[in-house]
């Protein structure tokens, strides 16, 4: 294949050669050697001790002998290739639904999945590698099976948010999970996921209410490269909210928050005494109960304030006779 470039007026043809890579083949049959055992062979054209056992199964030699010096021998062909990449599809599968609790939660499925696996790798052991295959993939099929059960019956983990004003008024809001059950005085009162509810003092505990939906991003974009210290931000308003608070944080889980600023506006502008570096911002709604809504998607930007004696930039804020041009 020929390729053309231009570059500074000259005209480069390159010629660029598909070289196919070959890769070392296995003989079908390979001779003893005096000193080496067929865990050896195995090793030397498999890079697998374990495959012996099928060298074995192929040439009819009971387990755990080995053969005399100078014997020729079959070995596994490229069928063994398919039915490893099969077991280890399965095996994937396996680990995963084990993962997800089968074990636990969807224990006889999981019992007949090992109990398949197993049986496929026997097969592998007999050279049986066909059998392997079919049942490598029945295996997989099984672990699906096991962990779409286990996903229905495990408990889910429950991630919720307490907080107590000043007044003594509690607010719980669950984001994730099967829910919470709040109680106060003689009543209890369930709060499933994307709910919330408001419990003041020496009351029962109000209707739970749905969460309001996260404010859309505006400014800064994603990715934006920030050169001066105020920053301007905005969101789009959401139906029911009385306040915004706007989040910014040195991750994107907003697992370390650097501020954290409360507003009645879809915008606010930053005087950031933030050093330079890359920051996340989003933002969540409160509704009139003080419940905290869901949050918005995380947005990056990078804070590139220092100029090395260059050019600051700086916005100036609006006078009245600004406003509306």
């Amino acid at each position: 294949m020929t390729r053309i470039l231009k570059t500074s007026g000259l005209v480069i043809c390159l010629l660029v050669l598909t070289v196919p890579i070959l890769q070392a083949q296995v003989p079908g049959e390979a001779q003893l050697e005096a000193g080496q055992t067929l865990e050896d062979l195995a090793e030397k054209y498999f890079d697998d001790p374990l495959a012996a056992d099928e060298i074995r199964a192929l040439n009819n030699i009971p387990a755990g002998e080995q053969p005399e010096p100078g014997t020729t021998l079959k070995l596994p062909g490229k069928e063994r290739d398919q039915a490893l990449m099969a077991l280890r599809v399965a095996r994937q599968a396996l680990q995963q639904a084990k993962a997800d609790g089968a074990e636990e939660f969807a224990s006889e499925q999981f019992k007949k999945t090992q109990k398949s696996f197993q049986t496929a790798e026997e097969a592998r052991k007999r050279a049986a590698y066909q059998d392997c295959r079919r049942l490598a993939d029945e295996t997989w099929a099984l672990a699906r099976l096991a962990r779409k059960e286990s996903l229905a019956r495990r408990p889910k983990k429950n991630r919720f948010a307490v907080s107590v004003d000043k007044k003594g008024t509690t607010r719980i809001e669950v984001m994730a999970g099967d829910g919470v059950k709040v109680s106060a005085g003689k009543k209890s009162t369930t709060v499933k996921r994307g709910y919330g509810v408001r419990v003041q003092p020496g009351q029962e505990p109000e209707k739970a209410r749905p969460q309001l939906l996260p404010p859309e991003p505006v400014l800064p974009n994603d990715g934006s490269i920030l050169v001066t210290s105020s920053i301007y931000f905005s969101w789009k308003p959401v139906d029911g909210a009385s306040r915004y608070v706007l989040l910014i944080s040195k991750d994107q889980a907003g697992l370390q928050l650097v501020r954290q600023l409360t507003t009645a506006n879809t915008s606010y502008l930053f005087r950031s005494s933030l050093a330079d570096g890359s920051y996340h911002w989003f933002t969540r709604t409160v509704d009139s109960q003080g419940l905290v809504g869901k949050a918005s998607p995380s947005r990056q930007f990078t804070l590139r304030t220092s100029t090395d004696g260059g050019v600051t930039v700086e916005p100036v804020p609006p006078t009245p006779r600004d406003e509306g041009k």
